[in-house]
Parts: structure tokens; C-alpha cells; sequence
């Protein structure tokens, strides 16, 4: 493979261009939509960040598993905790309980049915697309 073969297939993206010139595909910005969360041992997780909901006062992430070797990949709900450490904030992320987790699905639902473009895929299964219900 030559060097240009390299840069073009580099980043997965299936477009034919050199990734040192600039492009609008978006194979740069893949990696900037994928959170990492860290378990207590140290292994890391890959997630895309789907919404923040509000629930009685409280702020809770929805994010969606970013493992391509799934095939359905898992919703996973939060509870958003902010920290502040050294001057630095951030979030540690709390579980939910089953209870709240049924209440926050229904909330994204909800959302997902309001808002058509939080979704352009239009074979997924969240029955918006082309006027379904």
C-alpha cells in the first residue's frame, strides 16, 4: 500500500480523499461524538451522547453504546452529578433505578417524536419518519 492508499483508508470513512487536506464528511469529527467512560477498574467504554433530560429537578445523560459489533446497541440513562475538583468541574455519572429509567425512556420517546432531527436515519425504529406515528 502505497502512502497515499494509507491517508485515504486511514479513518474508516469510505470516502476517497487524502485526510491531510480538508474535507466535509465528517471522518474528522468521528472520534470528537464517542465518550469514553471508565469503570471503577480502569476499563473504558465507548458512548455516543444522545440528550440531557430534565426529570424533577435533576439532569440525566442518555447515551448509546458505540460498539459497531453490536447489533442493537444499549441505552444507557444517568444521572448527572457535578463536581467540582481543583477549580476543575465535571460529571460523575450515577446510575438510575428501574423506576426512572422507565420514566426517562418515555421522555426521550417523547423527544425523539417532536424533534425529527435528532434522527436522520430513516430505517431506524423510532417511527417519525415520513409522517408515521
Amino acid at each position: 500500500m502505497d502512502e497515499k492508499e494509507k491517508k485515504q483508508h486511514n479513518c474508516d470513512c469510505g470516502h476517497e480523499h487524502e485526510h491531510d487536506e480538508p474535507c466535509d464528511c465528517g471522518c474528522e469529527d468521528a472520534d470528537e461524538d464517542v465518550i469514553m467512560l471508565e469503570d471503577e477498574e480502569g476499563n473504558e467504554y465507548p458512548y455516543y451522547h444522545v440528550a440531557t433530560l430534565e426529570h424533577e429537578g435533576k439532569e440525566y445523560a442518555c447515551l448509546q453504546e458505540a460498539d459497531e459489533d453490536v447489533e442493537e446497541p444499549a441505552i444507557e440513562f444517568f444521572e448527572l452529578e457535578e463536581v467540582e475538583e481543583d477549580g476543575e468541574f465535571y460529571y460523575n455519572l450515577l446510575p438510575v433505578d428501574d423506576n426512572l429509567y422507565d420514566a426517562l425512556e418515555k421522555q426521550l420517546a417523547e423527544l425523539v417524536a417532536e424533534n425529527d432531527d435528532l434522527c436522520d436515519d430513516p430505517e431506524c425504529d423510532c417511527n417519525h419518519h415520513d409522517g408515521e406515528n
